[in-house]
């Protein structure tokens, strides 16, 4: 009898881990058939560990892709936010990435990667922008924006500020690091005290460095044979919480630099300006970046820029927080509003293909909205969008992964879309467009 007993419990336990087993698989493919992409030829896509699993990859909640630039000498070099940033990159000869080491004491490199004339590489460091400020609950009648306000203060009252980092390709790509191991970087300072270095580009010369701030928006220079800093002040003077992230301050996430040297972002009124190296001021361009602006109530917040990238003939396109795509003539002062594909906001990324084509995601952070980001391409000769849906990498029976959230794109020698993951556990995404 009691064996009889014990023979009972074990089928019936065998009989329940079966139905579990069953139940998770079938729920896995309903969630494979139900969240199709729309890339027809699937080999288009794939994906890149960061560095050799269970060995020196960058570790798990340390991996959020959050910068990527494809250097001269033809590699992809990506920085990543989280508990600790790392330096990785990607090699299109041995199409593996390694990582180069974490950065001691920094958190994150946000849209904040140059390389100068000489091919040394510059990156600036931060707090992780992903992670949740403590919120007090404030005064009974005091103003939502300013208690906000408050709070993000005192998040980096403590914070002695993001550093500029030099590093050297040549000397250190070969270096083998092990996921404790440091960068070999060169520590240039601190531009902004208890500020994040929120954004970097370079002149087309090479000699200068200009960067953005958080939470202050100061808008600063780093000239690159003089070793010194200088910082302009506030690029906005307004502080105004547009979203979707309703505890972040709303200010630019990009730079660019035009073939004139003048340096563009967005400011207050989401008015277009840029940096006048000839005058030394910030200039407005007069024109004013699309977004969701609702004209009839009581309305004194505005979108902001997100990224910016640059084709061959001078166009800069940028993508704003509402997930309108624009194009800028320098030349002319003149903004295209070419339209929001999608009705979530914020254009996370974007970047010009070698076929003329402009590539970009719009989607949203899990905690302001289920919007997951989708892929798109915009066609300039027709003047219209396509949609790829969800990033699928399927490589079956040997892996299988949709990407939801992406915070950085470039594009490398080949034409090859390099896409940076923004997850707990992230990936470099590689798209490879059909070239006519």
């Amino acid at each position: 009898m009691i064996n009889g007993n014990k023979s009972l419990k074990l089928i019936i336990f065998w009989l329940i881990f079966i139905s579990v087993n069953l139940l998770i698989a079938s729920s896995l493919f309903a969630q494979d058939r139900s969240a199709r992409g729309l890339i027809q030829n699937l080999q288009r896509v794939d994906l890149r560990e960061l560095g050799y699993p269970q060995v020196n990859e960058i570790p798990e909640n340390s991996s959020a892709i959050t910068s990527l630039l494809s250097s001269r000498n033809g590699k992809i070099y990506g920085g990543t936010s989280g508990e600790e940033a790392y330096l990785f990159v990607f090699n299109p000869l041995t199409n593996k990435v390694h990582h180069l080491g974490r950065i001691p004491a920094q958190e994150g490199i946000h849209h904040s990667m140059v390389e100068d004339d000489a091919g040394q590489i510059y990156f600036g460091t931060g707090r992780d922008m992903f992670k949740r400020i403590k919120l007090s609950k404030g005064g009974k009648w005091e103003p939502i924006d300013e208690v906000l306000w408050s709070d993000i203060k005192h998040h980096f009252d403590a914070y002695p500020g993001g550093h500029l980092y030099k590093y050297n390709p040549e000397l250190s790509d070969q270096e083998v690091k092990l996921p404790d191991m440091g960068a070999e970087i060169e520590d240039l300072g601190i531009p902004v005290p208890h500020n994040s270095i929120y954004a970097l580009t370079v002149s087309p010369d090479g000699t200068r460095i200009y960067g953005l701030t958080y939470p202050d928006g100061h808008f600063f220079i780093y000239l690159i044979e003089d070793k010194v800093f200088r910082d302009l002040g506030a690029i906005d003077p307004k502080i105004v919480f547009h979203g979707p992230e309703r505890d972040w301050r709303s200010l630019p996430r990009a730079l660019i630099c035009d073939r004139q040297g003048r340096v563009y972002t967005s400011s207050t009124d989401g008015v277009l300006v840029y940096y006048s190296p000839v005058k030394d001021t910030i200039q407005s361009t007069g024109q004013k970046i699309p977004g969701d602006y609702y004209y009839e109530q009581s309305y004194e917040d505005y979108a902001v820029v997100e990224y910016f990238a640059q084709d061959t003939s001078g166009v800069i396109y940028g993508g704003t927080s509402d997930g309108f795509l624009f194009a800028f003539h320098p030349n002319a002062m003149e903004l295209d509003n070419l339209g929001k594909p999608r009705s979530a906001r914020r254009l996370r990324c974007l970047t010009v293909g070698l076929d003329g084509k402009i590539y970009f995601l719009i989607g949203e952070r899990p905690e302001t909205a289920r919007a997951p980001c989708h892929f798109f391409s915009y066609d300039p000769v027709r003047g219209s969008f396509e949609e790829y849906g969800l990033l699928i990498a399927d490589r079956s029976p040997y892996y299988y992964r949709r990407g939801f959230q992406f915070d950085s794109m470039v594009t490398g020698e080949d034409g090859t879309i390099y896409i940076g993951e923004s997850e707990r556990q992230s990936h470099l995404y590689l798209f490879m467009p059909i070239m006519k």
